[in-house]
């Protein structure tokens, strides 16, 4: 674990000093509990009426989500995507002065941009160990490893938390200054779930939000506790710097080299 990785996101000069060294940086109970319990609220009703089937289909996804995941038996979906249609107050916080001021200064530019439209925009993730989940961890890439051509990078990824992370169910895994390294994309896809050297574990707490660099070479351990006790939710975009996706870009190019 990286105790130096934690700051306040009153003091952005930290923060950003610990996010160019690590590649990552956690910004300390940067959202409030009563936005949290809104954000939750709203997504947990999207994400019930796409099980049910009622929410329009393009906020579902079986390149993310494969299809047949259940949850104690039942239909079950861990993502929902371009959820800041969805909940007003996740975008809210996605697209807050907050992340809006530390990508400018991490890009050294005012045009940064966060994209809540293309490719699969802003996504709810809900991880659970259940037997029949289809995503409880994700082996070791970078975001960078998608789309290498893209025009739209650099960038940063976002990830709100909602549930605290813990051995429970599941936590980040981060090998710290790797987004100054460069390595065939195949090679960071083969290494699966395995230990690699250097790696720490990253836990962060309700209201956190991690800030990653779209280099970093990252991972999702799997929970140890099954059912609820081994959820682990939390919403997660991106901002960049780079040429912005087009309207009706979609999709796009996506290079799945992450183990699930």
């Amino acid at each position: 674990m990286i105790n130096d990785a934690y700051c306040s996101p009153d003091d952005l000069d930290t923060a950003i000093s610990t996010y160019n060294r690590l590649g990552f940086v956690v910004l300390r109970g940067a959202v409030p509990d009563e936005d949290l319990d809104l954000i939750e609220a709203e997504l947990t009703a999207a994400q019930d009426k796409l099980i049910e089937g009622t929410l329009d289909s393009r906020y579902g996804t079986e390149l993310l989500d494969e299809p047949g995941a259940t949850f104690e038996g039942e239909a079950f979906r861990h993502y929902v995507i371009n959820c800041t249609d969805l909940s007003a107050k996740a975008l809210a916080v996605a697209q807050s002065s907050l992340l809006k001021e530390f990508a400018d200064r991490i890009f050294a530019t005012e045009d940064s941009w966060l994209n809540d439209y293309a490719r699969f925009g802003v996504v709810y993730q809900d991880a659970r160990t259940d037997e029949g989940s289809k995503y409880s961890r994700i082996g070791w890439h970078a975001d960078f490893n998608s789309d290498e051509d893209s025009q739209a990078w650099p960038g940063f990824a976002f990830t709100i938390h909602i549930d605290p992370t813990s051995p429970a169910n599941g936590f980040l895994r981060v090998v710290p200054g790797s987004h100054k390294r460069d390595i065939h994309k195949d090679e960071i896809g083969s290494w699966g779930f395995d230990h690699v050297q250097d790696e720490a574990a990253v836990f962060a707490g309700r209201g956190d939000i991690i800030l990653h660099d779209y280099r970093l070479w990252h991972a999702a351990a799997r929970g140890t506790a099954d059912g609820l006790s081994g959820r682990r939710r939390h919403v997660r975009g991106s901002w960049y710097a780079g040429e912005r996706y087009a309207q009706d870009h979609g999709i796009g190019t996506f290079y799945k080299n992450a183990a699930r």
